[in-house]
């Protein structure tokens, strides 16, 4: 008789999978939440802005306060969570090269990466950009002065497809007026791995007002954006601009199909973008929308509170193509929630981020490995001032069987990740063995044999570690 497989959550860093025979039903795949790193003083603290997996399985990413040198009471720090779990802090800010990042980093084609702190840099600039290795060489590599400059960069650049880097600042630019006591609407420009700085398009109210959230370059050749105030109406637009600054405003929202986007836009298999806005909506808590390159809108879905309340971060697409987005508050426990929006539009809570797995989460990015990554803002535990998070392919047995005593476990996997194998000679029995060493995948699929010694079966179950 077929049985179902069942998936149990054992806490928030392992994950099993319980096969009750050899002969069972596949399930599709799925995805849950784990804990990867939780940040305690003295450290980098707070993390708000995601993380950028490399080739080799580590995390980058910044933090707007802490340092491992003053007790976790500096102004902000860069970061690497290596394979193996263990974080080191590359480069501490301390105002000398600039104040409190929230601007998470971008890989260049030199295998380089490149960021800027949130305020300040050297010699009293107001925006300066920097460079650093893996390795943790830091070097300054532009620095600007005055806000028709631009300032304020809170969101990662990204590299596009000329080679150069683009992004965004919230405040600054044509608009900026210190006397007549204005900020400025924002800009976007354009920056050369060697520290070139373009200034391509500054806001000013009628063409929007202060960009929020990571560009996107469409297949197309231009780049997407989006600003949380301005247009038409006020209440934010979708925009895009060539490499070469030709800018044009796509979309004004009103209220009735959200408005306030804070997130970028992703370009979706469909050709459409697909992007979220963080009031109204149909219910009130958020929506998300998709808009084609030619301006064409429609609001798809809506946020209700409990699958969460203000989306944050662009939304990511899986291998299926189903799309998974964040929201930084809502859900069972209001600290935000993880949900997949499946291709006939409907919300489903994958997650729901609570003390433990912290709270606030701001950007989720793919690690290149089929899984997601991304950090909290807060919490983490009793002492926890944030966490980093990865939203992990459940492992699904889809091979067992039984020869000579011998039996056979094949599972889904990723690549570099680290699995443990345990069993139980009876349902009954309370406690699982551990059977050998971690296993390490090495392809989408792993493996394991076992001998049954005397037992003439066991109840198995593969389980996904951190690290």
């Amino acid at each position: 008789m077929k049985k179902p497989m069942l998936i149990s959550k054992l806490s928030v860093l392992v994950f099993f999978i319980t096969v009750l025979s050899a002969d069972h039903e596949m399930q599709a795949k799925e995805f849950a939440l784990q804990v990867l790193h939780v940040f305690q003083s003295p450290g980098p603290g707070f993390p708000g802005s995601g993380v950028l997996r490399t080739s080799d399985g580590s995390l980058y990413g910044v933090t707007p306060q802490g340092d491992a040198l003053e007790g976790g009471n500096g102004s902000g720090t860069i970061y690497r969570i290596a394979p193996d779990g263990q974080i080191t802090v590359l480069t501490v800010f301390n105002g000398a090269n600039g104040y409190y990042p929230t601007a998470g980093l971008v890989e260049g084609t030199d295998g380089n990466f490149y960021g800027s702190p949130r305020v300040a840099g050297p010699d009293g600039a107001w925006t300066s950009f920097f460079r650093i290795s893996s390795a943790g060489s830091f070097t300054n590599i532009c620095s600007l002065y005055g806000g028709t400059n631009s300032f304020t960069p809170e969101y990662a650049m990204i590299l596009a497809s000329d080679g150069n880097f683009y992004g965004t600042t919230t405040y600054g630019g044509a608009g900026y007026n210190e006397s007549g006591g204005s900020s400025g609407g924002g800009t976007v420009f354009k920056l050369t791995p060697a520290g070139e700085f373009t200034l391509l398009n500054s806001f000013t109210g009628t063409n929007g007002y202060q960009p929020m959230g990571r560009l996107m370059q469409s297949t197309n050749g231009n780049i997407y954006g989006t600003t949380v105030l301005g247009g038409q109406f006020g209440l934010g637009t979708v925009y895009y601009i060539s490499p070469a600054g030709d800018f044009h405003t796509l979309f004004s929202f009103i209220d009735t199909n959200g408005i306030g986007p804070q997130a970028g836009l992703v370009e979706v298999r469909d050709g459409w973008l697909y992007g979220t806005a963080v009031d109204t909506g149909y219910e009130g808590y958020g929506a998300i929308y998709r808009i084609s390159t030619n301006g064409e809108f429609a609001t798809i879905a809506s946020l209700k509170g409990i699958n969460g309340r203000f989306p944050v971060g662009s939304l990511v697409q899986d291998d299926n193509g189903n799309l998974y987005g964040l929201t930084k508050l809502g859900g069972a426990f209001d600290g935000g929630t993880v949900f997949r929006l499946a291709t006939n539009n409907e919300i489903k809570v994958i997650a729901a981020f609570n003390d433990d797995t912290g709270r606030w989460p701001t950007e989720l990015t793919s690690g290149g490995d089929g899984n997601f990554y991304g950090s909290t803002g807060v919490e983490g535990g009793p002492f926890g001032n944030g966490t980093v998070f990865r939203l992990a392919q459940v492992p699904e047995i889809n091979l067992t069987s039984k020869s000579n005593g011998v039996a056979y476990l094949n599972w889904t996997a990723f690549t570099n990740g680290v699995y443990q194998i345990e069993y139980k000679v009876s349902l009954s029995d309370t406690n699982w063995n551990p059977l050998s060493d971690r296993v390490t995948a090495t392809a989408s699929s792993a493996s394991f044999t076992d001998s049954l010694a005397t037992e003439a079966s066991r109840f198995y179950r593969v389980g996904l570690l951190p690290w």
